[in-house]
């Protein structure tokens, strides 16, 4: 089960804030733009090393951070269709879906990416939504650079959009 769409109350409370930032500005005259970006497998992308590191620097040291790289990089798994299942591997990458400390591991790891971005953004999981107000092409110009950065912090760290 994903707990993240578990839950329909903070699926509800993140569609009515966007929907009323854009409704005002409708009301207001202005244009609004908006990127909807789903990171492709992110729970099971997060790189282990680099979620460690960012723990870390959330002051989660010593015996603490020791058992989230076990809890993380202890696991294995296999597949299995009708009876027959696949040799046991290690997974490399990714945080445990269905357990209570995996949703709070992606959000440690996602956490700054708001401070990448100029305009709204709402995120939900790995969907995230981004929008401005078009008042001007310069509105439109900020969206893009918002979309380059993402696209940036993307790539270096390892999460993949679409496309």
């Amino acid at each position: 089960m994903d707990l993240w769409k578990a839950d329909p109350v903070l699926t509800l409370t993140n569609l009515l804030e966007s929907l009323e930032c854009w409704t005002k500005a409708l009301d207001e005259g202005y244009g609004v733009d908006v990127l909807y970006l789903d990171y492709r497998k992110a729970f099971d992308s997060v790189p282990h090393k680099r979620l460690l590191q960012k723990v870390s620097l959330y002051g989660i040291n010593g015996s603490a951070l020791m058992w989230i790289e076990n809890f993380l990089t202890l696991r294995t798994t296999r597949v299995g269709v009708r009876g027959y299942f696949s040799d046991w591997f290690q997974v490399l990458s990714g945080v445990p879906q269905g357990s209570v400390l995996g949703p709070l591991l992606f959000l440690l790891f996602v956490n700054e990416l708001h401070s990448w971005i100029v305009n709204s953004m709402r995120m939900f999981a790995d969907d995230t939504k981004v929008w401005a107000y078009i008042r001007s092409t310069e509105d439109s110009q900020s969206l893009q650079k918002d979309l380059d950065s993402l696209t940036t912090w993307s790539k270096e760290w390892l999460l993949h959009l679409p496309g």
